[in-house]
């Protein structure tokens, strides 16, 4: 019985150092994934765009808390770091929210924004970008790649090229529409006319202007200068939405530093009447002649036409009327 007792003593003693053994051993704590990826990719950056935040890496079972590091940014094309997104830019920051109907001069403006140096993003702990407007200084049209470093209780692992990034500009124009009519001289009926030809064309990525020319169906500009286009009763004209400078009248054209994008800002509303940004306009008789098919009386054109430029640059808006020859005045 002796023997048969030391056995399972011996057995019982061995199982409870393989126990201690096994308790002593350490255990690897946390899981960190090699399959988080960017929900989101690939990126588009709006250049100008105030505020643009990506989505947050995905975990992929990545025990949590997890913290993600920007290690690089490099254009994709020639492999090297992308130092134009580490520059700072001069960016208006705004601390209030700019009123066209109170705010109706610079002064006023420039009392809710503040001139500040930017980097185009910052980036947070969750992977995420929040891009801001110094990004209009970035070079368009152009893609990028990035990596990151993630790191949790397990460590931390570095993924290569985890996502891309590639510049563009939004929509430019918006809310674009024309009409025309001629209002015969001898009180008849309005006598329709086709619809004008509207086009903008960038011509600057700098600054914030609107070079605004009335056209004949050749592309001569009628000259607002000399009368030869003129408001529309009580109807709004560019000057309306022009808030923190005057319009400049040219020879050619009629030029608006708008100052803050979009614009026009907002609607323009009078004595009950939502006008959403059309414009009115009239060119006299005596600048104009009609082609016979259109008709054989003589009258004033009434062109009326409306635009939203979404970003800051230097715009010229042509409305080019067909049917019509300017005559000099």
């Amino acid at each position: 019985m002796s023997g048969k007792y030391n056995i399972r003593k011996l057995l019982s003693t061995a199982v409870m150092i393989g126990l201690l053994g096994t308790a002593c051993k350490k255990i690897d704590e946390g899981f960190l994934s090699e399959g988080l990826y960017v929900p989101d990719a690939p990126i588009t950056v709006e250049r100008g765009n105030p505020f643009q935040k990506t989505a947050a890496i995905l975990p992929d079972g990545t025990t949590q808390p997890m913290v993600v590091k920007l290690l690089d940014i490099r254009r994709a094309d020639n492999k090297k770091h992308a130092d134009e997104f580490f520059k700072t830019y001069p960016v208006y920051v705004y601390t209030a929210s700019v009123d066209p109907a109170k705010d109706t001069t610079i002064e006023q403006v420039n009392k809710k924004r503040a001139l500040k140096s930017l980097q185009p993003f910052i980036f947070l702990p969750s992977g995420q970008f929040v891009f801001n407007g110094a990004t209009d200084s970035l070079p368009l049209g152009i893609t990028y790649e990035y990596d990151v470093e993630v790191s949790n209780v397990a460590g931390s692992k570095t993924y290569k090229n985890i996502g891309t990034l590639t510049t563009a500009d939004p929509q430019l124009v918006k809310e674009t529409s024309a009409g025309c009519n001629m209002f015969p001289d001898d009180g008849s009926p309005t006598v329709p006319m086709p619809v004008p030809t509207l086009t903008v064309t960038k011509i600057k990525e700098s600054g914030a202007m609107v070079i605004l020319k009335i056209t004949d169906k050749l592309g001569n500009p009628f000259n607002p200068k000399n009368g030869e286009i003129i408001k529309r009763g009580d109807r709004p004209i560019f000057e309306n939405y022009a808030r923190f400078h005057p319009i400049e009248y040219t020879d050619t054209s009629m030029i608006c530093n708008f100052e803050i994008a979009p614009f026009p800002l907002s609607k323009y509303s009078a004595n009950g009447t939502n006008w959403n940004y059309l414009m009115y306009y009239r060119i006299p008789m005596k600048f104009v002649k009609i082609d016979p098919s259109l008709s054989a009386k003589v009258g004033t054109i009434n062109p009326l036409f409306q635009f939203r430029l979404m970003k800051a640059g230097t715009y010229v808006v042509e409305i080019r009327i067909d049917k019509i020859t300017r005559v000099p005045g």
